[in-house]
């Protein structure tokens, strides 16, 4: 591109400048040209640079070859001496004099090994004075660059002083000597930072690193680059840092991975991006864990992998989990299998695997509380009632499918109305059961409360009393039973269970409609219009049943005496036999009133 142009045009020099004049205006013109202003415009002046600063090098070279004579004095003095005949005595002959430029390096040398930080003003102004400024210069650059050189306060004190790295340096240091005293001087920058990043102090560090990049020995384009380089060589060797701040560094020196902008080599730039993927993503799991709540995926997520605590308030939490929840959980313990293992050095109570035990499918509280009617009709309400005589089947089947429901819809209505009371005592409620209830019986999902559940189990407890001791009893063990057999206790037990329920009712669900149809229909039908009685046996059983309606006393002696003629006489005797005396009149009365009923349905007008 800078071809078309001159390059001294460019520079606004003359084509006989030299480097110290083509480096200070190249200083010069790049605090107007800018590359992230003017990429074209900083690309053209770096050309031109280039150029004109190679030219001039070629040029200085090429005056040097021409002024310096074919042979030396010190040469000249040598070959005379060896043609001189051996007639003339050593005496006889002039001795060559000292070599000026050898005095001039010996006596630089002398002040070098006396300079230290605190005194190279004075001895490089002595140097000035004897006229020795470029090998006092020369000497003190090969002792900042020796091997095992512990002079880093020296080297910063002559970069500030004799102003090397800079275009107002006056001793010519070869590019492979600049990029070696470069180095060294970011190594001595380079325990500051390190130390900065140890410690924790991200702002210091940052504040440390913009300072370097702004000091002047760091302005040409090729240390600018090899700055860059050592930043990104640095943060690959050291620890501890955040993704904010390699974000920050990035920001700094213009790096970005979409645009393809970054230090070589790439392999290194990959590793930290991947670092930096890393780090972001533990510190984004941190920030959840140490907010302490739970009402994102990944908050609930992060308490049952990462921090799990307590059993019980894992299931209490997992009781309230959406599918959302569990894949963000297999998610995150597949990331830190597969991509970042050290997450379990971060994390160190992280388990990968007993959240999967805590998986259960959201259950619905209507059909649990459908199915404890159930069970509590077929256990107690229908015997309860076959034993007063009043029920027979097609009642006792209008039972089981009525009672059940509507048991269940009073208890939702009762609990939509006890939810606001239970809501707005809440932490109380919890405060309170976490100290009167044990561990054990806030299982499942520590769902057991005084307030939002004891007070309504003890309700329906009380109205059940009035039906008598056995009623109590038997919701008591169902109580019991829903405790310790619940399937938030024991989700893997019932997870097989309930797919094959779910399975089977989807794949059924319309014969199963209808069957529940046909069954109410015709328990109703029955209920209203029975079948005509069996006419009353007239075999030796007739006796009783012809003493016993509406005159014969169960508990008299002719009561049990027919009781005892009735089971001779029966099918299988050796069943009655051993009735004791209330058996024997609980069979009388059931008896009795089985005949009064088919009696007054065999003398109502529709018969």
């Amino acid at each position: 591109m800078v071809s078309a142009m001159n390059p001294w045009t460019l520079l606004g020099l003359n084509d006989d400048a030299d480097e110290r004049t083509v480096k200070r205006q190249y200083a010069k013109l790049l605090k107007v040209t800018r590359p992230d202003e003017d990429p074209e415009a900083f690309q053209r002046l770096r050309e031109a640079y280039e150029r004109a600063l190679d030219w001039s090098r070629n040029r200085a070279d090429e005056d040097d070859e021409f002024d310096s004579p074919a042979v030396t004095i010190g040469q000249a003095s040598a070959l005379s001496v060896e043609t001189v005949t051996s007639a003339h005595t050593t005496a006889d002959l002039v001795q060559p004099a000292p070599d000026a430029e050898a005095m001039a390096r010996q006596a630089a040398r002398v002040l070098v090994e006396e300079t230290t930080a605190e005194n190279l003003p004075r001895q490089h102004q002595r140097a000035v004075e004897q006229g020795r400024d470029l090998p006092f210069q020369q000497r003190l650059l090969d002792r900042c660059l020796e091997a095992n050189s512990s002079n880093g306060d020296l080297l910063e004190a002559a970069i500030n002083q004799l102003q090397w790295l800079t275009p107002w340096q006056s001793l010519r240091i070869s590019a492979d000597r600049e990029i070696q005293l470069t180095q060294r001087l970011l190594d001595s920058e380079g325990a500051r930072l390190e130390r900065a990043l140890a410690e924790g102090k991200e702002r210091q560090f940052l504040a440390a690193l913009q300072a370097l990049a702004q000091q002047p020995w760091l302005a040409s384009l090729e240390r600018r680059d090899q700055l860059q380089r050592w930043v990104m060589f640095f943060l690959h060797n050291h620890k501890g840092w955040t993704a904010a701040l390699f974000d920050r560094v990035c920001e700094l020196f213009g790096w970005d991975d979409r645009k393809g902008v970054f230090p070589e080599p790439e392999f290194i730039w990959r590793n930290l991006i991947e670092r930096c993927e890393k780090y972001a993503y533990i510190e984004h799991w941190q920030r959840l864990l140490a907010g302490g709540k739970t009402d994102s995926v990944e908050e609930k997520a992060a308490r049952l992998v990462l921090q799990p605590g307590r059993k019980v308030d894992r299931l209490r939490l997992a009781r309230f989990c959406s599918a959302d929840v569990w894949i963000a959980c297999e998610r995150l313990c597949s990331t830190i299998n597969n991509r970042y293992p050290e997450m379990l050095d971060v994390f160190p109570e992280a388990d990968l695997q007993s959240w999967r035990t805590l998986r259960v499918e959201p259950m619905n509280p209507a059909v649990w509380t459908w199915i404890g009617w159930v069970l509590f009709t077929a256990l107690f309400m229908i015997p309860n009632e076959m034993m007063k005589g009043t029920l027979d089947g097609v009642k006792a089947a209008v039972m089981l499918l009525m009672y059940p429901f509507f048991m269940t819809g009073l208890c939702r209505i009762a609990m939509r109305v006890w939810r606001p009371v239970c809501l707005a005592i809440e932490d109380a409620d919890e405060w309170l059961s976490d100290l009167l209830l044990p561990e054990w019986l806030h299982w499942p999902a520590s769902q057991a409360l005084v307030v939002r559940h004891g007070v309504p189990l003890v309700l329906i407890g009380v109205i059940l009393s009035s039906q008598g001791p056995a009623a109590v009893l038997c919701y008591a063990l169902l109580m019991l039973a829903w405790i310790f057999l619940s399937p938030y206790r024991h989700p893997q037990i019932y997870a097989p269970i309930r797919e094959a329920v779910r399975t089977f009712l989807h794949v059924n669900a319309r014969k199963i409609f209808l069957s529940i149809i046909v069954i109410a229909a015709s328990a109703i039908y029955f209920s209203l219009y029975p079948l005509a009685p069996k006419p009353v046996p007239t075999s030796s059983s007739g006796q009783v049943a012809k003493a016993l309606p509406g005159q014969l006393d169960c508990s008299s002696e002719q009561a049990m005496d027919l009781m005892d003629k009735d089971c001779r006489n029966a099918v299988l005797p050796e069943r009655c036999a051993n009735y004791s005396r209330e058996q024997k009149i609980s069979q009388c009365w059931r008896l009795r009133t089985r005949l009064q009923r088919e009696l007054d349905s065999q003398a109502s007008p529709g018969h």
